[in-house]
């Protein structure tokens, strides 16, 4: 082998040295071993079979009684919560079968733990109030006037969770109090429920509905605020501001104000803090300011619950 042929010899084995120490290094810390190319340790795998990147989470619940789990044979039975019917989005949106105003989210989220035969959901109410219900499956069940003025939605009901909306039939009616009873009783009615959704303590001093044993007041048209029992920091959920027409509490007369801004419906149905007595509208309105919306918008009082 003359010199230059020696030369080529050694340069070939660097070379193949090299190559060698490369895969070598992507054999132990997770490289290809071919610059450039990703290896199979790197990178993100994508979801596996019958997984998903992210859960999807729960819908918060709307002006009501939040999360009800029950399961076949539950007791005591009828389960029943209350809260206020109502909002600004009409439900045939949600479904053309569905009638009445809805509050963006929904009011009652039912955690069936197991196969319902038949499970009935009533509502009680002073108003003309309608249901929609949107099973686990994503399919929709909708009723108005099945027991009076007052929605039934009966039937088979798998496990999982389902939402459901207590709206009112007119937009103007919005913040209606109702009572809702879940059962597999068939003799279970609006009537038998009770109280037909009236906060208790309403019409015993007028202009002034209970809550939590303490009356709030209903009125607007006041020349001086008054609160009753809320507080700063009371926990309220916040509703859509109803029509008021009457005196301004200043001498005038105001017609179907309702002292309302178009951005405020994203807040309705939320569980906030209050962090302001805010005085009164130009309506007389005794209202307040709270932390859902940092404060932004003015809240009337007669349109939250607790």
């Amino acid at each position: 082998m003359n010199r230059e042929e020696g030369a080529k010899h050694m340069l070939k084995r660097s070379i193949v040295q090299a190559m060698l120490a490369l895969g070598l290094a992507g054999c132990c810390f997770g490289g290809s071993g071919i610059p450039g190319l990703p290896g199979a340790g790197t990178g993100t795998a994508p979801p596996g079979v019958g997984t998903t990147g992210t859960a999807p989470p729960t819908p918060p619940p709307g002006v009501g009684g939040g999360l009800v789990t029950i399961g076949p044979g539950f007791m005591p039975d009828p389960s029943t919560a209350t809260g206020m019917a109502g909002g600004p989005v009409a439900a045939s949106t949600m479904s053309p079968d569905c009638r009445g105003f809805i509050a963006a989210q929904p009011n009652h989220i039912v955690n069936a733990t197991g196969q319902f035969a038949n499970l009935r959901i009533v509502v009680s109410s002073s108003s003309d109030t309608t249901l929609v219900v949107q099973r686990a499956d994503g399919s929709f069940a909708c009723n108005d006037d099945s027991d009076g003025l007052n929605p039934v939605v009966a039937g088979p009901f798998g496990p999982g969770q389902h939402r459901v909306w207590v709206g009112t039939y007119s937009a103007s009616a919005g913040g209606a109090a109702y009572t809702i009873g879940f059962t597999e009783l068939a003799t279970v009615t609006a009537a038998s429920l009770g109280g037909g959704g009236v906060i208790p303590g309403i019409g015993a001093i007028p202009g002034v509905a209970g809550a939590m044993g303490a009356l709030v007041p209903q009125d607007c048209g006041m020349a001086v605020p008054v609160y009753g029992p809320v507080a700063v920091g009371s926990s309220v959920v916040l509703g859509m501001h109803t029509p008021w027409t009457g005196s301004d509490g200043q001498g005038g007369m105001v017609t179907a104000d309702t002292n309302w801004a178009a951005d405020m419906a994203q807040y309705v149905g939320q569980r906030t803090t209050v962090t302001q007595l805010s005085g009164l509208d130009t309506a007389g309105c005794p209202g307040i300011r709270v932390q859902a919306d940092n404060g932004t918008f003015f809240w009337r009082l007669r349109n939250v619950s607790f």
